[in-house]
């Protein structure tokens, strides 16, 4: 039987290189190259316009809450155009995306904030490039709903370990010498866990090595599937290590 999550599957992780951390509305988010999903979609479906494709549906402004202008003594005041309150806007798209077939499709919106101000009052921006920026939005949350980086939008990258994973499954898949690069990163990953055993034999407690082993083995179980390694025979070493250990511990403790 056919998985269902084959074409999920078929994006891998999302390269770190196309990634970069924001700041919205003081949430810290993982902001992703809109080109770059294209490219991994085009990648499995076909060239945009053959294997897949989007129409807008709907745009329009919407507004948000009254502008704030700071007044004479910095106090903030509702701007008005005569009698009426001026408004913030945001800027807001529906598109229809489809793949495979022009029957297959699906929608989401995309949003960005047209008309504002700063949050002193102090001046008003105005985004010219927001119907571009909320049609990128839109596709972007489009794609990750067929697995397009959508390991990002699962919140997956806020795990380092993760990234770190996803490099990894990259530098490999782009390699020019994919099997010199194979062995370094084999040899990367075993001088790794030798340095995690070195370690955790000069911990000075219990906890101090329970947490360095934790995060050898949770770096063996995410990148050994990736080396085609076994992750119970990677971390069979650093097991060994745990349980001598664990014993010398509890007998100083008696």
């Amino acid at each position: 039987m056919m998985s269902n999550l084959k074409l999920w599957d078929s994006f891998g992780k999302t390269d770190p290189k196309y990634t970069k951390s924001a700041n919205v509305d003081g949430n810290r988010q993982t902001s992703l190259s809109g080109n770059y999903m294209v490219k991994l979609a085009t990648e499995s479906l076909g060239p945009i316009g053959e294997g897949w494709g989007y129409r807008i549906v709907e745009e329009r402004l919407d507004n948000t809450k009254p502008v704030m202008m700071k007044a004479e003594g910095g106090k903030l005041e509702i701007l008005k155009d005569g009698d009426s309150i001026v408004w913030e806007q945001n800027h807001t798209v529906l598109i229809e995306l489809w793949h495979g077939s022009r029957d297959n499709t699906f929608t989401q919106f995309g949003h960005t904030k047209f008309r504002y101000m700063k949050a002193d009052g102090s001046k008003m921006i105005i985004d010219n490039e927001c119907a571009k920026k909320s049609l990128t939005d839109a596709m972007k949350k489009c794609l990750s709903l067929i697995g397009v980086c959508a390991d990002v939008f699962m919140g997956e990258f806020d795990d380092q370990g993760y990234q770190q994973a996803a490099q990894l499954e990259n530098e490999l898949k782009k390699a020019d010498d994919k099997d010199a690069e194979y062995l370094s990163k084999i040899e990367q990953f075993n001088a790794a866990i030798d340095d995690a055993l070195n370690a955790m034999e000069l911990c000075p407690n219990m906890p101090a090595m329970q947490n360095v082993y934790g995060l050898a083995a949770h770096k063996v179980d995410r990148e050994a599937p990736i080396l085609g390694i076994d992750p119970a025979t990677a971390k069979q070493p650093l097991d060994a290590k745990y349980h001598e250990l664990t014993s010398k511990f509890n007998q100083e403790a008696k």
